[in-house]
């Protein structure tokens, strides 16, 4: 009976192994086709030469203000593109949950922009990106109206940092 309970418990592990050494196969032939490549002085160049527009309003300064800080990393260089960008927010929605009211809202915040070439005044690249925030969790109206705020600049930042990536994407890609 032992000898059965032990030959079972070896053909536990083997077939664990076996299926160990198959998966890490499968995920390292499923990984052949992947680059992973820095961002080089080129494209860090690149970002420096983007003129940044300012927005108007407390978003539009955060907004253009995160984009300067993450663009100008090391120093401004000499404008060669200009970035047109415009924020919005479309209006906020409460939330609700089956069976009990609630004060939650959801709030969403959009950012169009335009990257052109100063030289020809080409447009390069131009898209939009979404955010969400979810609001008001406290009760009080203070409360209420303060969490909104605080939810507009998360998301101008947020959205700031998104258009940045999505830029250094696009150099990424023309330096290929």
């Amino acid at each position: 009976m032992w000898l059965s309970s032990l030959f079972g418990t070896i053909a536990a592990l083997r077939s664990f192994r076996l299926g160990s050494v198959i998966l890490c196969g499968l995920i390292l032939t499923n990984c052949g086709d992947v680059t992973i490549r820095q961002l080089g002085t080129e494209n860090l160049q690149n970002l420096q030469q983007i003129a940044v527009q300012d927005e108007s309003g407390r978003e539009g300064q955060l907004y253009s203000r995160e984009l300067r800080k993450l663009l100008h990393i090391g120093g401004k260089g000499v404008e060669n593109y200009n970035l047109i960008s415009s924020i919005s927010v479309s209006a906020s929605s409460t939330l609700s949950v089956q069976g009990a009211s609630s004060t939650l809202k959801k709030m969403s915040m959009t950012a169009s922009f335009d990257l052109r070439d100063l030289t020809t005044g080409e447009s390069l690249i131009a898209d939009s990106i979404t955010a969400d925030a979810t609001l008001g969790a406290v009760t009080s109206l203070y409360g209420q109206d303060k969490s909104e705020t605080h939810a507009r600049e998360r998301l101008a930042i947020l959205l700031a940092q998104r258009v940045v990536r999505r830029l250094q994407l696009y150099f990424l890609n023309q330096s290929q």
